[in-house]
């Protein structure tokens, strides 16, 4: 008999797996060398999900970063609550785009 902790455990594993990285789309250019709009939580993870798309290189059409500043007075706890809060209502507080295009 399976336990439900178990399957909690699983199913939450199974949750963060799937939002690990940045979000990919490709984008057609009618040439050679692909582009891709990638989002995810900052920049740093876009950048480094391009280079692994892109292997000679790429260069960055169009980027933006939000960042939610946090309140000097929160904890580690409060500020735990507000990141629930925000992925549970689907809306990250910290969000970065880029429009990339590989180098042929």
């Amino acid at each position: 008999m399976t336990s439900p902790l178990l399957i909690l455990v699983a199913i939450a594993a199974f949750g963060l797996g799937a939002c690990s990285g940045p979000q990919v789309r490709t984008l057609g250019t009618g040439g050679e060398a692909p582009a891709y709009e990638l989002r995810g939580d900052s920049l740093s993870a876009i950048h480094a999900e391009a280079a692994r798309l892109c292997g000679k290189g790429y260069q960055v059409l169009r980027e933006a970063q939000q960042m939610a500043p946090t309140a000097p007075d929160d904890n580690d706890g409060t500020r735990w609550f507000q990141q629930a809060g925000f992925w549970l209502a689907g809306m990250p507080d910290n969000q970065a785009q880029a429009t990339v295009q590989c180098r042929a």
